[in-house]
């Protein structure tokens, strides 16, 4: 009865919170927390099947929706937050929308989970899967560092060690995690890509998480994602259960998942501008395959798979505007990459706030590699900074070399939009992190024309 209350005022919250015009993506889950503290755990006691998180520092969002649109595609109901709501309330919210007020019965739920509050989620659900997709630094205020990350994320799985971990075996940093953990392990990672080379010109040397040693790298792909091994203790990647192989034929990319008799199980051709997609598709293919979905099925939930809001989101405003939402170093250095492979004259706008869900630190701009766009810089015609730390973005780039004559400064969020389309260029890159996004996407929806 109580858990019944639970979700009756938790759907009650959701259409206040949409008639007032908010999302409602978490109240919900808020209120419905406030009446029974352990509805978490009951909702997971209404899984028919399986329980699948989805963590890491970037990709958690696009991976989890890509595993989604496979679920759905096999024909099962299956309870996801679609929107990014990762914390605990976002989790019962996402069963609450999925329920009706007197039943619920699920074949599985689809979570993305912060990567700081999986312990706590962990040990509520019990899930029986953990896609891990990497760790970067990320919110340096929020998580401190890496190590001290790792340690929660390991001490909190301890809790549960009949979780499958889904691990990205190029990044070692989760497969460190996993190998001081019981649990039962797979693995996924990218086996060939077209060219096998780093583009980080900032990339730092990675240590050995088990002797401190630094890690050999026989191609690294972004961050610290590579084929890595250490010479003084042996620690190395491991061979993945599931590996990706990218290939280019006449322009066409072609995507595919081979087991570890390198046999191919999944083939499908492919729009592929970055790299991060194809680390998401490689977990969103494993997980499928590892639930039992079959890979004719598999393909047809990645061909219906929509990208959520501001990842390489298309508006046209006069010209092709692409959005994408880039939280730390890792995810602006893959983005501007994107960029640069686009050799039609561009605007970039970048936009960076400091709010809490963004993170109140920005020393991270040092770290991220905008020398990329100084080697295109004769391809962008100018350079619209917007945001809280607008200005602390051009000290970056005036620093990164970049002409500062091309630097303009918005402190309107209309004003960005009207200097992006002004500005004489083929096609417009606008770069933000979390609250800018989200922003700049309600005047770019209202004024698209295509």
């Amino acid at each position: 009865m109580k858990e019944t209350f639970a979700v009756l005022a938790g759907k009650a919250a959701v259409n206040l919170a949409k008639i007032a015009g908010r999302q409602g993506t978490s109240i919900g889950g808020r209120v419905a927390l406030k009446i029974s503290p352990d509805i978490l755990t009951w909702f997971s006691s209404k899984v028919k099947n399986d329980i699948i998180f989805v963590t890491g520092t970037n990709g958690k969002t696009s991976t989890n929706n890509m595993i989604y649109s496979i679920i759905q595609e096999a024909g099962y109901t299956c309870a996801c937050n679609n929107i990014g709501a990762n914390m605990e309330v976002g989790l019962i919210s996402a069963f609450i929308d999925s329920s009706s007020v007197f039943k619920l019965s699920l074949d599985f739920a689809c979570m993305e989970v912060d990567e700081a509050s999986l312990p706590k989620a962990a040990a509520s659900t019990k899930p029986d899967i953990i896609v891990f997709t990497n760790i970067f630094p990320d919110q340096s205020d929020r998580y401190v560092e890496i190590d001290a990350l790792l340690n929660k994320i390991r001490d909190g799985l301890e809790a549960s060690p009949d979780t499958t971990l889904l691990i990205n075996a190029d990044d070692p940093f989760l497969v460190s995690i996993g190998n001081l953990l019981p649990n039962p392990k797979r693995y996924y990672g990218v086996e060939k890509w077209f060219d096998n080379i780093s583009e980080d010109t900032m990339a730092d040397a990675v240590l050995c998480k088990k002797c401190g040693s630094i890690l050999s790298y026989d191609c690294r792909y972004y961050g610290q994602l590579g084929r890595y091994s250490c010479s003084k203790c042996g620690f190395h990647r491991p061979a993945p259960d599931f590996s990706a192989v990218i290939e280019n034929e006449e322009g066409v990319q072609l995507f595919n998942i081979l087991d570890k008799d390198k046999k191919s199980i999944i083939a499908v051709k492919a729009d592929i501008s970055d790299r991060y997609t194809v680390y998401n598709m490689a977990a969103a293919v494993s997980c499928g395959l590892l639930i039992g979905i079959r890979p004719e099925i598999i393909i047809k939930g990645l061909q219906k798979y929509k990208p959520q809001a501001g990842r390489m989101e298309e508006f046209y405003i006069q010209k092709p505007i692409l959005l994408n939402l880039a939280k730390n170093p890792v995810g602006f250095n893959e983005s501007m990459k994107t960029v640069s492979k686009d050799g039609r004259t561009k605007t970039v706008a970048i936009g960076v706030n400091d709010l809490p869900q963004d993170g109140r630190d920005v020393s991270w701009l040092w770290d991220t590699d905008f020398e990329i766009l100084k080697k295109i810089d004769d391809t962008i015609t100018s350079y619209i900074l917007f945001g809280r730390r607008r200005y602390d973005t051009a000290l970056r780039l005036k620093y990164a070399g970049i002409d500062t004559k091309k630097l303009v400064i918005s402190e309107i969020l209309d004003d960005v939009v009207n200097n992006v389309v002004e500005t004489k260029s083929e096609i417009a890159y606008i770069i933000s992190n979390y609250s800018t996004t989200f922003d700049i996407r309600k005047i770019l929806k209202e004024r698209d024309s295509k």
